[in-house]
């Protein structure tokens, strides 16, 4: 009964290693059990990885690193903080990415952690069109991204093999939402409406010398590029003389003679007139000041009578700034 026990856990143990000795003798091919079933993977394939069609708002990128191009281990590839792949010497891997807002992140692997993948530059492409990534070194020997054009980064690949010894982790068949863009007041300019206009008029032909100099000044310094302009906002106020109808109505014909004049002066961006009549007073106690002085009460409420310029837009990108 012994000798039966002893040549059993002999057998077993020459089948374990006859069995590791064959999972090994690939340099490119890798084997597991589970389950009772073998499972085999490749470090390089030629086979295109199956990608889903780009959806809406999507673009195709090729990352790839050329033999001797950097000097480390692997790199790992991150988009928007899911990995993607770790790529050798003379590998690529190819992904489905959004065309706007997705971080990119290339770092050597380790065996001391993870790196900050949250980290990574934000990247911009064009929907539906194909880019190529690079993976170089910078001046510290630290892996990083450079874009080429496509017909230098598709005759790369051609003399690559593809990564698959490692399975993405980026989410498939994600939907891409639209970059949402911070609209911010970027300039305004408040126009005294007594330079502008004869009193209590409001059209072209009786805006004064002064007031068509300064709109002139204004609409230079919109077409100056100074700043990446959305749309412009034109807003008439008037004092609180006379009634709340009038005035309104006062308003918006001073707000539209101005948009008028922006137009003539050059601008081109979209231009919305509106008038509030005497709402949103700068100045709010002439009348229990002045009284009946009507003198010098429309001395007082001149601050009042004004139209507003305001600029919208998007802040402009310093120069050398990556976006």
């Amino acid at each position: 009964m012994l000798r039966f026990i002893m040549k059993k856990k002999f057998l077993i143990t020459s089948l374990g290693i006859s069995l590791l000795i064959a999972g090994c003798s690939s340099n490119y091919s890798h084997s597991s059990s589970a389950k009772g079933k073998l499972e085999r993977w490749t470090t390089f394939d030629g086979k295109t990885v199956s990608l889903n069609e780009m959806g809406e708002r999507q673009a195709k990128v090729y990352f790839y690193r050329e033999q001797g191009s950097i000097n480390g281990p692997a790199v790992n590839v991150f988009v928007d903080g899911d990995y993607l792949a770790s790529i050798l010497d003379g590998g690529y891997r190819e992904a489905i990415v959004c065309s706007t807002g997705d971080q990119l992140l290339p770092t050597f692997t380790k065996n001391t952690g993870f790196a900050d993948r949250d980290t990574g530059v934000d990247y911009n492409f064009v929907a539906g069109e194909t880019a190529y990534i690079k993976i170089v070194s910078d001046q510290q020997g630290q892996p990083i991204f450079q874009r080429v054009e496509a017909a230098e980064g598709a005759a790369a690949i051609n003399n690559l093999a593809q990564q698959t010894q490692t399975l993405p982790r980026t989410k498939p068949n994600r939907v891409c939402k639209q970059k949402v863009i911070e609209r911010i007041v970027l300039e305004k300019f408040n126009l005294q409406a007594s330079s502008l206009f004869k009193f209590d008029r409001s059209d072209y032909a009786n805006m004064l010398p002064k007031g068509k100099q300064e709109i002139q000044k204004v609409g230079q310094i919109i077409t100056s590029g100074k700043f990446n302009i959305s749309d412009i906002k034109v807003v008439g106020y008037t004092d609180p003389m006379g009634t709340e109808a009038y005035n309104m109505a006062l308003s918006k014909r001073r707000a539209a003679t101005v948009k008028q004049a922006l137009k003539s002066a050059g601008v081109n961006y979209p231009i919305m007139a509106e008038g509030l009549g005497e709402r949103n007073l700068l100045v709010r106690d002439c009348l229990q000041k002045h009284g009946k002085n009507r003198k010098a009460r429309m001395a007082c409420d001149q601050p009042n009578r004004r139209v507003e310029i305001i600029i919208y837009g998007t802040k402009k990108k310093k120069e050398g700034e990556i976006k």
